[in-house]
Parts: structure tokens; C-alpha cells; sequence
């Protein structure tokens, strides 16, 4: 027996046992794998270079990783030459000590040998490149990423310029909300004066009218008792219109105040990053000539809205020159009349609801008005009346052709045979109803 130590043979491969079949000449364009399966594949990169394959491929090209693949399979082949010729010596497995040789044989065996040690260093210069190409991968993504981060960090910059840009508007809003609302109650307060001395000054107008009906005597010639009658009349009908301006300035100023409202909420919005479903695409409405159209067509889109006889003879009445405008409210106000419909409310008020929808909403009409044109303040539905008690205001302007309402009743609804069921009915719809502002 030869005392010539062998050295260590390194076993990296899977499983020897089947032949690989001969490959294509020509380039691969995907990972395969002839004998070495994807797990084992996995390991020995996990072992060698603390990737696993799916990082590999991720970072590195997939020819880099055929070649490791074929150069290990190679490598397979080798060590199952070594052990084929091992066997053919009579060389027990994991012997440390060489049996005596013939030189020949020992020849035969060094070559093994040397073959295998070959094969695993291009293992390794396989491994190697795979390293390389995996570090300069990361790399570029660090530099990648170290810019994606500098851009961020300015758009973070920007976004917070522009909140507190943003946040400064909403309290000038706010405050501006604030002074509104003190125009308005202190024009409340006059028309409320206003109203008092117009009910005194009618009741003694009556009274003087009362004795004049009831004194066909009195004498024409009677200059002072007419003077005072004259001076009453003139008296009341500055009232009257001093009670009309009064009126229309409260509108003009509950105008502004829902404007500076809206506006204030929308800054708020912004503030929060909170954008409001507004804010998504809408649904493209299709393009309506006339105000009857626009009722017409929102007819056919509106689930919960119920339209009255009125509201299409209105429609066709109205000259408003933006009929999209009146059928974009009208779909905004079937969301309220869905909320209306739900047995257990909208659980705030109806206004307020209306208003985060993006609608000019009015609460209450004047009960005077009601008196004084109840004709066009009430309106059927199969038998049934109705009354005006809120409405949209689709666009203030001046005439008809710029100013347009959209009407409404909520009915409740009972348990009555006979009676409407609970919902939003439309009523008139175009021209905008009198009241302190028309006469």
C-alpha cells in the first residue's frame, strides 16, 4: 500500500445518476435546467454567495446563470468519472490513503482529479460573475433609489408649501365666513325692524282707509285730513320698499356666506389630503339644447328623484342659456333623494348633505310667499300637493336667461292608503319664483 495522501474531493453537485441529454448549439433565451433541479440550485447559491435564485435572476442575466448551471452540471460529470474510476481501482470510498498503483492507473486518476479541481474553479469564476453582475445591480438601484428619495423629499417640500399656502386661504375664508355671518344677522335684524314698522304703518293705513269707507261725507274740501292720508300712503310704500331691498340684501349676503362656506371646506380638503369623490373623474353628461332636455334626460338617469307635471312644463318654459348646468344639479340632487329614502335618515341635515355634494342649497321659503303667490309656490302629483321648500340654486345671475332654480318638496310619506310614498319631488324647474327680489 502507498502511504501518498489524496486530497479531499468537493462534492457540490446533485444528484450524478442520469446523463444529461446533448444541448443545442445555439444560445438559450430561458434558465433550464438538464439534470439539477431548481431546489438544489437554490441552495448552493444561498451557501456560496447569499442569493437566492430568484434574486439571482433578478439581479444578474440569465445567460450568467445558464453558465453556472452547465459549468456545475459539468463539474457533476467530473466527480462521477472520479468515482467510476475509484471503483474500477478497487479505491474504497472516502479513503484518505492511495492503494499501491500501477503508474499507469495513478496517471489516470491524477488526470480524474485534476479534471474535477478544473471544473469547480470555473464554478466558481461562474459563481464570481454572477457576484459581479448582482453588485453592480445594486448599485444602479441604489443610485436609483438615492434619487427617487431626492425627489420625494422635494415633493414633500412642496407639498407642505403649498398646505400651509393652502391652510392660510381656508382661515381667510373662515374669517371672511365670519364676517359675513354678521352682515347677515345684523340684516336680519333690520328687515325684522323693517317688518314692524311696515305691519304698523299698514295697520294704521287700514284703520285711516276703515274711516274713509265708512264717511262718505267728509268733505273734499277737508285738505288736511287727505294730506295725512297721502303722507300715510307715501310712508308705506317706502316701507314696502325699504323691506325689498332689505330682503334682497339678506339673500345677496346668504349668497356669499354659502359661497365663502363651500370654499372653506374645499381649502379644508385640501388641507387634509383628503380629496373628495368631486375630485374623481365624473361621468361625462351628454350635451342638452334646452332646460326641457336637461329635465328630460335626467328623467332617464335619476333613480330616486320623482318629476312632476310642473317640473316639465317649467323646464320648457325656462330660456336659461346653461341647461348642463340644471341637469349636473339635478343628478347631484338624486344622491339626496336616495340618502332622503333611507328608513333611518341621512343623519345630518339635509342642507348640509346637499351642500358637501357641491350643490347651492336653500332651506325654507318665507311663509309670506306662500300667501302671496300660492300658485306658484304649491304644485300636484296624482291628486296630491305639494309645497316648495327647498331649492337649488343653479346659477344667480340677472334675467331669466342667467338665473336658473330647481325646485323641490321632500314628502315624508305614511302609512295611509293613498298618500305619496316618502321622497324628493321635483317641482318648478328654470325660472326663478317670486319673492323680495322680483316682487
Amino acid at each position: 500500500m502507498s502511504t501518498k495522501k489524496r486530497k479531499p474531493k468537493a462534492k457540490r453537485s446533485g444528484n450524478p445518476g442520469h446523463k444529461r441529454p446533448v444541448s443545442s448549439a445555439a444560445a438559450p433565451t430561458e434558465l433550464t435546467f438538464d439534470r439539477i433541479g431548481k431546489p438544489e440550485i437554490d441552495r448552493i447559491l444561498r451557501e456560496q454567495i447569499g442569493l437566492t435564485l430568484t434574486v439571482a435572476l433578478e439581479r444578474s442575466s440569465v445567460p450568467s446563470l445558464q453558465a453556472f448551471v452547465d459549468e456545475l452540471e459539468h463539474e457533476d460529470d467530473a466527480v462521477v468519472a472520479v468515482r467510476e474510476l475509484e471503483a474500477e481501482l478497487g479505491i474504497e470510498p472516502g479513503a484518505d490513503e492511495l492503494p499501491e498503483l500501477e503508474p499507469e492507473a495513478e496517471l489516470r486518476l491524477l488526470r480524474a482529479d485534476a479534471d474535477q479541481e478544473r471544473q469547480i474553479s470555473e464554478v466558481d469564476k461562474r459563481l464570481l460573475t454572477i457576484c459581479r453582475e448582482a453588485m453592480v445591480s445594486l448599485e444602479r438601484r441604489a443610485i436609483r433609489a438615492e434619487k427617487e428619495l431626492e425627489q420625494a423629499v422635494r415633493r414633500t417640500e412642496q407639498a407642505e408649501t403649498q398646505a400651509a399656502r393652502h391652510e392660510r386661504r381656508a382661515e381667510e375664508r373662515v374669517a371672511e365666513s365670519q364676517e359675513l355671518r354678521g352682515k347677515l344677522e345684523a340684516a336680519e335684524a333690520e328687515i325684522t325692524e323693517l317688518q314692524g314698522r311696515l305691519d304698523s304703518a299698514r295697520g294704521k293705513a287700514a284703520e285711516l282707509e276703515h274711516e274713509l269707507h265708512d264717511a262718505p261725507e267728509l268733505v273734499a274740501g277737508d285738505a288736511a285730513d287727505q294730506a295725512e292720508v297721502e303722507e300715510l300712503r307715501h310712508r308705506l310704500k317706502e316701507r314696502e320698499e325699504l323691506l325689498v331691498e332689505a330682503h334682497a340684501e339678506h339673500e345677496r349676503l346668504e349668497v356669499a356666506l354659502d359661497a365663502a362656506r363651500r370654499e372653506a371646506i374645499r381649502l379644508h380638503h385640501e388641507v387634509e389630503g383628503a380629496e373628495s369623490e368631486e375630485g374623481a373623474v365624473e361621468e361625462a353628461l351628454p350635451e342638452v339644447e334646452t332646460v326641457l332636455e336637461a329635465v328630460q334626460e335626467a328623467q332617464k338617469r335619476c333613480k330616486h328623484l320623482v318629476f312632476t307635471e310642473r317640473s316639465l312644463e317649467t323646464a320648457e318654459d325656462s330660456p336659461f342659456w346653461r341647461p348642463d348646468m340644471v341637469l349636473a344639479d339635478l343628478i347631484k340632487l338624486d344622491k339626496v333623494a336616495e340618502a332622503y329614502e333611507r328608513p333611518e335618515g341621512i343623519g345630518q341635515p339635509v342642507g348640509q348633505y346637499a351642500q358637501d355634494l357641491g350643490l347651492d342649497w336653500r332651506s325654507g321659503v318665507g311663509e309670506v310667499w306662500y300667501g302671496i303667490h300660492p300658485n306658484d309656490y304649491h304644485f300636484t302629483h296624482e291628486g296630491h300637493t305639494l309645497r316648495v321648500a327647498e331649492h337649488v340654486r343653479v346659477a344667480n345671475g340677472s334675467g331669466a336667461q342667467r338665473c336658473a332654480r330647481v325646485y323641490c318638496a321632500f314628502h315624508p310619506g305614511s302609512d295611509g292608503d293613498g298618500d305619496l310614498p316618502r321622497g324628493v319631488y321635483v317641482g318648478p324647474v328654470g325660472r326663478k319664483l317670486p319673492d323680495s327680489t322680483t316682487g
